[in-house]
């Protein structure tokens, strides 16, 4: 009944538009600039998939002034990137105002969440040198890909895995940079097709002895950051093809107060992650195609709050099967049918042994009734040990009113499971739990949203496209952590393991929350001459979060009220210059600590701008490379006793070689 609700006036107000669009010249041909949105699971272009999408190319990411990918999406319109240090050391993602645990990354379509905790999701197993593109969907995608997805998806699309024609050709290159603080920053990479072979692989390190930290007891911020990833795709006949991927994760980095904010956090972490991916492609003839591919992963994580203090150590496994059938049945009818299956387990010293099976099968349909409607309708059908049986349904819907304007709309459910740290987190932790530490909670329900959304985009001018989307979204059992004392948590969960003297924060189904907000872009590609070209775009994300009751929630406390985001850069071909920034603030919440935690602060807001210049040597071969993370030397904090790096100079030289 709420969608009927919701999707009935909306979808009207389309079908209004259509009959109006009706009167303009028969061209089917869209004005707006379009590419394929891989994760659609109908390889829609972006103007007929009725949602706000962002797609970055591949071969722009160096235009952008960082030195990782969780570095790059902070600079993206509409999407919020809650750092705890730079350089890819740790980064949790949201989109709409959502919590970091409610955003799903894929690679090639496939989950990469970590079981274990969504602060893992900015742990990406590839390197940029393997990027086709990267898809930015905002709002819910459950019905497409299971849960998790309630603020949105973010997919990664290799050149190896995607289905894409590319000429046969050779590309070797690599960014190389010292700075400050010891940095040493190397990304690298290759990518090479021939006579129905593709190979990429490439190499992204990032190391540092880090800047001295303004927390109890100094420390500082230091990291060791290493990804190696190698793929290969080979044409096996005319209508089978096959890839796999193989690629590692190793991150050693101080993370004094990324979670507590105790004057005695000493904590250090390491992580790893194993991936290796496999596909097998048929196409039957040109309108029919069958996918497989399987996932399977390892991962571990070590973390010691005190060099004197037990470790938590956890090794978490990860098994995913996936099929789909693309048919396009005629010029006006596309369907995809599918099904996937995974096993999330962990083995930890502090959670236990633990293992869930999931299970889903998905239908979707896009339809183009006229040259300018596109609706998109999908339902999944969802099983999880976790939450049961759910049914997920989602429809959008696109209209093109005139050569510059298109409208755009949406509605949706999603749901998201508990992870394992917050159904079991200290749960079987050796000696006394310390106070203040999260406990676990096995009883937690699921968490389920409804979204929907309305959108337009217009391009006034060939170089310049405008977009603005108000988005709605309603949900219930919102899991979070509430501060309570070492007797309640006892009395609630039987543990043995708490002091009834201390304090603690245990995960609860708190409260519903209803999220609203207001999306705007610019952006722009101009080619100013036959040489100099203007690449930039400009965000600005307004949400409010109305809180049922009289509940604080750390997760949404960090989420920002006013977010804006901008890049620009000039590209010649003996030169490139690059600036980004962030001004974020944040809504009416503590920003202050009690007096039982260290000096940090939750900055109410803050501006940071990144910049980056390549002069080149050798044009289109070798530049010369200097880069300025934080290039005003802002003092912050994304989140609560996780200070962020100021000032970061670095310099080095750019390669590119293609054939």
């Amino acid at each position: 009944m709420r969608l009927i609700r919701y999707a009935t006036p909306l979808f009207c107000s389309f079908f209004a538009f259509n009959s109006l669009a009706q009167t303009a010249p028969a061209d089917s041909a869209r004005s707006l600039r379009e590419v394929t949105v891989y994760g659609s699971r109908l390889n829609q272009v972006s103007g007929q998939t009725g949602r706000y999408v962002s797609v970055i190319p591949g071969r722009t990411l160096s235009q952008y002034p960082v030195a990782s990918l969780d570095d790059l999406l902070r600079l993206l319109p509409a999407l919020e990137v809650q750092s705890r240090g730079n350089f890819g050391t740790q980064a949790d993602i949201t989109l709409r105002g959502s919590t970091f645990n409610q955003v799903l990354i894929l690679l090639d379509g496939m989950r990469l969440n970590d079981p274990l905790t969504g602060h893992f999701a900015g742990y990406f197993p590839i390197t940029p040198a393997e990027i086709e593109q990267i898809e930015v969907v905002r709002g819910p995608g459950a019905a497409l890909y299971g849960p998790d997805a309630v603020g949105g998806f973010v997919n990664i699309v290799t050149k190896t895995f995607a289905a894409t024609h590319r000429p046969d050709a050779m590309e070797l290159g690599g960014t190389f940079l010292a700075g400050e603080y010891d940095l040493k920053s190397t990304n690298a990479g290759f990518y090479g097709q021939e006579k129905g072979l593709r190979l990429a692989g490439g190499i992204l390190n990032n190391t540092a002895s880090g800047q001295q930290l303004n927390l109890p007891g100094g420390g500082r911020n230091d990291f060791r950051l290493n990804t190696y990833s190698l793929s290969g795709a080979y044409q096996i006949s005319e209508k089978l093809s096959a890839a796999a991927r193989a690629s590692f994760d190793r991150r050693d980095y101080n993370a004094q107060n990324f979670y507590t904010t105790a004057a005695g956090d000493r904590a250090r972490e390491i992580t790893s992650r194993d991936w290796y991916q496999g596909q097998l492609r048929y196409d039957w003839n040109a309108r029919a195609r069958t996918e497989l591919q399987l996932v399977s992963t390892a991962s571990t994580d070590y973390y010691q709050y005190t060099p004197v203090s037990v470790a938590s150590s956890h090794l978490m496994h990860y098994l995913n099967v996936q099929g789909q059938h693309q048919l396009t049945l005629s010029d006006k009818v596309r369907l995809t049918l599918g099904g996937q299956a995974d096993r999330r387990a962990v083995r930890s010293n502090d959670q236990g042994r633990h293992a869930v099976w999931h299970q889903g099968a998905f239908a979707v349909a896009g339809l183009t009734p006229t040259n300018r409607l596109s609706l998109t309708a999908a339902l999944r059908l969802d099983h999880d040990q976790a939450y049961g049986t759910e049914v997920v349904p989602q429809l959008t819907a696109s209209q093109q009113v005139s050569e510059k304007l298109t409208v755009r709309g949406a509605v949706g459910r999603a749901i998201r499971a508990a992870n394992f740290t917050e159904q079991y987190y200290s749960s079987i932790r050796p000696g006394t739990v310390p106070s203040g530490f999260n406990i676990g909670n096995p009883n937690l329900s699921a968490e389920r949203t409804w979204s929907y959304e309305g959108g337009l985009d217009f391009q006034p001018l060939s170089a310049l496209t405008l977009r603005a989307t108000y988005f709605n979204r309603y949900g219930r059992n919102l899991i979070d952590y509430v501060g309570q004392s070492g007797s309640q948590v006892i009395e609630t969960t039987g543990l043995t393991n708490l002091n009834p003297a201390a304090t603690y924060r245990l995960a609860e189904n708190l409260f519903a929350v209803t999220t609203r907000g207001l999306e705007l872009e610019a952006t722009t590609r101009a080619q100013l001459t036959p040489q100099l070209r203007l690449d930039g775009s400009l965000g600005y994300t307004y949400t409010h979060l109305d809180v049922a009751g009289d509940v604080v929630s750390q997760y949404l406390s960090n989420v920002a009220k006013q977010l804006i985001t901008g890049n620009v850069s000039l590209t010649h071909r003996r030169f490139s210059v690059g600036v980004g920034g962030v001004y974020k603030q944040r809504a009416g919440q503590r920003t202050t600590p009690s007096a039982t935690v260290n000096d940090a602060e939750l900055t109410p807001s803050y501006v940071v701008v990144n910049g980056r210049l390549d002069v080149a040597l050798l044009p289109d071969r070798v530049w010369v490379v200097g880069q300025a993370q934080n290039l005003f030397n802002a003092q912050y904090s994304d989140l609560l006793g996780a200070q962020m790096p100021g000032r970061w100079l670095m310099a080095g030289v750019r390669l590119a070689l293609r054939k």
